[in-house]
């Protein structure tokens, strides 16, 4: 924005950022986002229900005379406590909030905001890692068998009747690499639409958007997951913003914020990972 330089100025001031803002490398958060947040109760409340019923209705046979006998059946809540909280309160240690230089306040704002939702990207593939279903194969996958590999799970997995249109795949930058150079993959690729590019998807498989995730552990060489089973539950109690200090701290500022969250995998069978052994464990 212009500062015009008091009545006899001949140009304006241009206020500019430090460049340090944007070439910060950064690993891309994409996982948590395809959770799906179908929960009843305000995470205020501490808890909400998750519905995690996976039974169709009874089917019996009728009888003219006497009609069909009564079912019951009832929707299962799973109870799911919003009991992880992080939060960030760094010192910027010379500025009052007022003070603080906007490149500096951009900055901390920026990376401030992407620390939390890397934490929030790292604990819901800790939840798929730790709730999921592995598969039995715990050889490295090849240029030869890496498609046929992912295509297999999503085959299981459609077989067990979910849809196409809920699952997703992430695969690790080695997987990435190896599919990349399968003639199959390549040619799904090319025929992607433009809006599963703006989505990231580098291509399909058995008709399931594959993307990369950069944040999986060095073990895991993708993870498949059916949406509606993957839920996160997000309650931000104080947004990022800098405030002046009390106390013995004179003069100075923070870069403040916390968050309260959750994540839960409603059934294990919707989350399939393969892991490889690496250093003799998984």
């Amino acid at each position: 924005m212009a500062n015009p330089i008091e009545n006899n100025g001949t140009h304006y001031r241009q206020e500019r950022y430090h460049d340090a803002i944007v070439p910060l490398m950064r690993k891309e958060l994409n996982i948590r986002l395809e959770f799906s947040r179908d929960y009843e109760g305000d995470p205020v409340a501490g808890a909400v229900q998750v519905p995690v019923r996976n039974a169709d209705p009874e089917i019996s046979e009728y009888d003219v005379a006497e009609g069909a006998s009564l079912t019951q059946s009832a929707t299962t809540y799973l109870t799911v406590p919003v009991d992880k909280h992080f939060a960030i309160n760094e010192i910027i240690d010379g500025y009052e909030a007022e003070a603080v230089p906007d490149n500096i306040k951009a900055q901390r704002l920026e990376a401030g905001a992407y620390a939390l939702a890397r934490k929030l990207e790292l604990d819901a593939i800790e939840t798929l890692e730790e709730k999921g279903t592995y598969e039995e194969s715990t050889n490295a996958l090849t240029n030869e068998n890496a498609y046929t590999s992912i295509k297999n799970t999503i085959i299981a997995m459609k077989n067990k009747g979910m849809k196409t249109s809920d699952l997703v795949c992430f695969v690790s930058a080695d997987t990435e690499a190896l599919l990349l150079e399968d003639e199959r993959f390549a040619n799904s690729a090319g025929a992607l639409g433009a809006e599963l590019l703006r989505n990231g998807a580098i291509g399909k498989i058995a008709g399931v958007p594959v993307k990369p995730s950069y944040n999986m552990s060095d073990t895991t060489e993708y993870i498949v997951f059916a949406k509606p089973w993957v839920q996160a539950i997000d309650e931000w109690k104080v947004p990022l913003t800098i405030n002046n200090l009390g106390n013995n701290y004179i003069g100075a500022s923070a870069l403040q914020g916390r968050v309260v969250f959750a994540d839960v995998v409603t059934n294990e069978e919707a989350v399939r990972i393969k892991k490889k052994v690496a250093n003799g464990s998984l």
